[in-house]
């Protein structure tokens, strides 16, 4: 349930429901493991690989993950979805819950890939980050829309705890997060417009429907 949990905020740092499709694709580092993530975006949907190992898919109506190495799929309706990144964030929140700390300038610049970025950095309750932003990013504003409108639609359950996408006046194409203890970076590689086949969206043959975990103090998903 962990897992997925983290899934769903790798969904909420990229894109979805665009009215154009997507793929993007970010390298990942966390605590010393390295992965590729690629994002693919049609309409109301929007599918998550991270590595070889797993891939998440979101839509309308939920969420499903594949194991690979097991061959195995878990699904989990949009309600259950809600519920569980809510609880997921009042177990992370403080009592004394603050306004979301904004970013801020800090006037310096770097390159990154084919990038000039402007560095802004972050403190919030729960960490702090410093974030690299392509202000002539093409169709940023269009994408950190999508990005913040997924968040939104999933109950902004994850909302307050890192800043959102349209908190930056740009493309987000570096990121180094400490959070809860953990340090992530992400890096942008590439962001395309580009088809997408409605078959990435369905499950593959061969694997097994295994229910999800129960969640704590709650009933198991239906």
């Amino acid at each position: 349930m962990k897992t997925s949990i983290r899934v769903l905020a790798v969904l909420f740092c990229t894109a979805a429901l665009a009215r154009a499709d997507w793929v993007i694709v970010q390298k990942t580092n966390t605590a010393g493991e390295e992965k590729e993530t690629v994002t693919k975006i049609k309409g109301e949907q929007a599918r998550v690989d991270v590595g070889t190992q797993m891939s998440v898919m979101v839509g309308a109506e939920g969420m499903m993950m594949l194991m690979h190495a097991q061959k195995v799929l878990m699904k989990m309706d949009l309600a259950t979805m809600k519920a569980a990144l809510e609880m997921a964030a009042k177990a992370s929140a403080p009592l004394d819950k603050q306004p979301a700390a904004k970013p801020v300038a800090t006037g310096q610049k770097e390159k990154i890939g084919d990038w000039e970025a402007e560095i802004f950095t972050w403190e919030g309750q729960l960490g702090k980050g410093r974030f690299w932003v392509a202000k002539d990013f093409p169709k940023f504003a269009e994408i950190n829309v999508i990005n913040d409108k997924l968040g939104k639609a999933m109950g902004n359950a994850m909302a307050g705890l890192a800043p959102q996408a349209s908190d930056f006046s740009g493309m987000v194409v570096k990121s180094e997060m400490t959070m809860m203890g953990k340090n992530m970076v992400t890096q942008l590689i590439s962001a395309k417009e580009q088809e997408v086949d409605a078959k990435e969206f369905t499950a593959p043959e061969g694997y097994s429907e295994m229910k999800m975990p129960m969640q704590p103090g709650g009933a198991p998903p239906k």
